[in-house]
């Protein structure tokens, strides 16, 4: 093995009366992948939060020891841990202070004792969007920026959680030319990744958790490797329109148009999935839709009740608990808020603190929300972004019963797995960057 660069041996982790991972222990060189995956909720997020040393700021804990370089993580100052280990959440919002990607990456340089320049917005094609504020940037550019600053910083170990979830085609292939410089240099990886065949060909060793145990360990072996096909999606027959788009122009404060004279209709009984490139509009169109946002020129007509889930979902709850959620949404209904649970897998979650959900068992809980409120008009950003196969495959179940059910669901997604269980009967609208 290469010389050992984080050594890892937790007998136990995560939140006083909730989840617990146990008896992890593993060690990993210079240059080497370690790949985390394993189902929703079997605590992937939870080990990367302990391996970085922000468990306990997430109101966790930890017993054991992790030491990167020789040294105990617990015995580092912030600046020390910094200069050491980049942590990319799955929630790159989370990881972002500055207003605007210069303040964020010279903020971070100076942090590191550097001077920032022209020259270092260069990698990820940034230079031309230094003065753009984060606060529009949709997430996979928000993730781009967080790539550049630990390409920047030079780091020893790279944690990533779920890099690819919000990513296009052409940004999967950066991310992952990225990785592979850093792994040529001597950068020990830890990736979270819930499509582990992503990254067959540079993984070093390979852990799968289930249940908040380790369940294999080693190198890579197909047979370890969860498999589950998702439902093929349908359109129902033909409805009225509820929301039409005609000649709509956007942008945001600051930034050039992201939509130039956009125009169409979303009926009832249709899914319609939005594909495209990173910033090409597709989270823009699902907020004007939901009437979250008005045109800077052009119309939106809507006619019924209509919800926005973000891709944080985090930011759709009202309430503290599965079980609250889903009471406010059903109206006080438990039967339903069973139901509900049931097809959704969050029968075992129900009482949890959303805060400390996985992303995955955020999500589901968030679509499972707007299900039992019962919208005319459903616009969902990445609805199984970070979940694996069978938890994607019960929010793909969910999502055509709202079709059949009447309902319009729009979705907007990088998801492979969904296009390909998309059919000619599924709408699609395929976006580009407008010039």
């Amino acid at each position: 093995m290469n010389r050992i660069v984080l050594d890892v041996d937790i007998k136990r982790c995560g939140y006083r009366d909730g989840f617990e991972l146990k008896n992890i222990s593993f060690r990993i060189g210079e240059g080497d992948l370690l790949l985390i995956t394993g189902p929703s909720g079997s605590g992937k997020t939870t080990l990367i939060r302990a391996i970085t040393g922000t468990i306990e700021a997430s109101g966790g804990y930890i017993e054991g020891r992790i030491t990167i370089g020789g040294r105990e993580i617990s015995s580092l100052n912030p600046s020390e841990v910094y200069r050491v280990i980049s942590y990319i959440p799955q929630e790159p919002w989370y990881a972002i202070i500055g207003h605007s990607i210069r303040a964020e990456i010279c903020y971070s340089l100076s942090l590191a004792g550097r001077i920032c320049t022209s020259e270092d917005f260069a990698p990820l094609s940034f230079t031309k969007l230094i003065d753009r504020l984060t606060y529009t940037l949709s997430a996979g550019e928000a993730q781009r920026l967080l790539w550049l600053e630990s390409i920047l910083l030079g780091t020893k170990v790279l944690v990533m959680d779920e890099p690819l979830v919000y990513l296009d085609e052409e940004a999967r292939r950066v991310v992952k030319h990225y990785v592979r410089l850093a792994l040529n240099k001597g950068v020990a990886v830890v990736l979270v990744d819930h499509d582990p065949l992503e990254w067959k060909p540079l993984v070093s060793h390979l852990l799968v958790l289930e249940g908040g145990r380790v369940k294999y360990f080693g190198d890579w072996r197909d047979s370890v490797i969860p498999v589950h096909k998702l439902p093929s999606l349908k359109k129902g027959r033909e409805g009225e329109t509820i929301v039409s788009f005609k000649n709509v122009w956007f942008k945001y404060p600051g930034g050039d148009y992201v939509l130039k004279g956009f125009t169409t209709e979303f009926e009832k009984h249709v899914i319609t999935i939005i594909t495209g490139p990173n910033g090409a509009g597709k989270t823009t169109i699902l907020k004007l839709g939901a009437g979250l946002l008005n045109p800077s020129k052009g119309v939106v007509e809507r006619r019924g009740l209509f919800t926005y889930i973000p891709e944080n979902p985090l930011l759709y709850f009202t309430m503290p608990t599965p079980r609250e959620e889903l009471l406010a949404s059903a109206r006080g209904d438990e039967n339903k808020v069973l139901e509900v649970a049931e097809i959704f897998g969050l029968k075992e979650i129900l009482d949890r603190p959303l805060a400390r959900l996985s992303s995955g068992e955020r999500r589901r809980t968030a679509i499972a929300s707007a299900y039992l409120a019962g919208y005319d008009g459903y616009f969902i950003d990445e609805p199984t972004g970070g979940l694996d196969s069978e938890s994607a495959s019960k929010v793909v179940s969910a999502l055509q019963l709202l079709v059949d059910e009447g309902k319009s669901v729009v979705i907007a997604t990088h998801d492979p797995r969904i296009l390909s269980v998309s059919n000619e009967n599924t709408r699609k609208i395929e976006l580009h960057k407008v010039s």
